[in-house]
């Protein structure tokens, strides 16, 4: 059994793989906070991706409900499948008064969801957010042990893929009103990893063709034999 022809459908099927998660990544390219979604081969044809948690570029916009994390950590988010964190903060207050990501999940604060009553909304460095002049909560800020996988759930939301790991309270970061995170990738780069994902791929098709013509010649010469 000659084994190119199965080597190359597998790694054109990997290849496959690998071009749908830089797609993923491409159409997230301007989501605020998403986290890069990279890829990597281990036992030489078994494509593994990993979530890269470095810290995307911060922009000024000037609205007070966009918060960004300067250093390490995640926003604590409540969902109706359980607790995900983020880096986008790009929160606003839904009709209930609660601080809340842009799908409407409640953002978390240290005594839980964050409610605001009033219009003027304050958040300083260390995460207290005032409603006006009143302290209401500080944001929850979390971090998790190194070694502990994150996966996204959503696209903007990340769960550990270990189910027992726990966050703990982060420690190296300053908030910053008035500023988002972006996507941490280059656009552009992950456009080069595309053309050389498609490259790879169309030379495993050109690697199963000539094996199959191979084969088609070896079958007509015995057949004539």
């Amino acid at each position: 059994m000659k084994l190119s022809p199965y080597t190359a459908v597998l790694g054109a099927i990997q290849q496959e793989k690998r071009m749908d998660v830089i797609a993923n990544n491409l159409a997230n390219s301007a989501t605020p906070g998403y986290r890069k979604v990279g890829t990597r081969f281990e036992n030489f044809m078994e494509l593994q991706t990993y979530t890269q948690s470095a810290q995307g570029p911060v922009r000024q916009t000037s609205n007070p409900m966009d918060v960004a994390i300067n250093g390490d950590g995640y926003f604590r988010v409540q969902t109706d499948r359980g607790e995900r964190y983020t880096r986008a903060g790009n929160l606003t207050i839904d009709p209930q008064g609660r601080l809340v990501t842009p799908d409407g999940w409640p953002v978390l604060g240290q005594g839980g969801p964050i409610q605001i009553e009033g219009t003027e909304v304050r958040i300083d460095p260390q995460g207290r957010v005032y409603d006006g002049e009143n302290l209401v909560d500080t944001l929850d800020v979390v971090a998790f042990a190194p070694g502990v996988r994150l996966v996204h759930d959503e696209r903007n939301l990340l769960m550990p893929a270990d189910p027992t790991a726990f966050p703990v309270p982060a420690q190296n970061y300053t908030l910053e009103q008035g500023t988002l995170e972006g996507a941490n990738f280059s656009a552009v780069q992950e456009m080069t990893s595309m053309i050389e994902t498609l490259r790879i791929y169309e030379a495993c098709q050109k690697m199963t063709k000539i094996s199959y013509e191979e084969d088609k010649q070896l079958i007509n010469q015995v057949a004539k034999s």
